[in-house]
């Protein structure tokens, strides 16, 4: 990994663009580097199969792909972002945007495929989860519409979050930010990256990136 891929993201980073309703949200118009951003997407990577999805993420437990030892060992990629995200540079970073200490979490960052009917209903993180930062991955026709939904506390819906590319879209866990997919047919495969960053008492720690800082 090399130091130009921190500063790229470091940039990146710099330019957030805050949105307060219906709750405080970050949207970033580029996260990774454009090359780093490609390779993700085209990854060779099969989406879980499934007859039925029920509007929650833990439905595909045994087939999720996260950025644990295992795999950042078989994925250079995977350990580089990884690197990226643990990064005390790039940490304090993001502490300062969101205001929340972060440099004592872990890092989680899961690889998502999603298609089909899949949906995620209306729901609030778990308050282990200090800090969600999706970053959006596939540039397949129609993917413009599969962006996160964002409600407003009464449940409707607020607005629907951009989805192209590379654009990042950051908040907190709290009381009142609720946020799912809605539901639709997604043509082709929804990737994404979930970066969190969660409480040190986490229980899966296979879930966890590893650190060399």
């Amino acid at each position: 990994m090399s130091d130009m891929m921190i500063d790229i993201v470091n940039h990146n980073l710099d330019k957030a663009q805050l949105e307060t309703q219906p709750f405080n949200h970050w949207v970033y118009n580029k996260v990774l580097p454009e090359n780093i951003a490609n390779d993700l997407s085209e990854l060779p990577m099969i989406p879980p199969s499934l007859n039925k999805h029920s509007g929650k993420r833990d439905t595909y437990n045994s087939s999720r792909i996260f950025f644990n030892k295992e795999n950042c060992e078989k994925y250079t990629l995977f350990h580089d972002i990884a690197n990226v995200f643990n990064n005390p540079k790039i940490i304090l970073q993001l502490s300062y945007i969101c205001g929340r200490e972060l440099s004592k979490g872990k890092l989680r960052i899961e690889y998502t495929l999603d298609t089909g009917d899949f949906w995620l209903e209306p729901h609030l993180d778990i308050k282990e989860k200090l800090l969600t930062f999706l970053i959006y991955l596939s540039k397949e026709p129609g993917s413009k519409e599969w962006g996160t939904t964002i409600y407003n506390s009464d449940l409707n819906i607020y607005k629907k979050v951009p989805y192209k590319l590379n654009l990042g879209f950051m908040f907190m866990a709290g009381k009142n930010t609720w946020h799912g997919v809605s539901k639709q047919n997604i043509k082709g495969i929804r990737k994404s990256l979930i970066i969190n960053y969660v409480k040190k008492n986490w229980r899966n720690t296979d879930e966890l990136a590893p650190s060399y800082f």
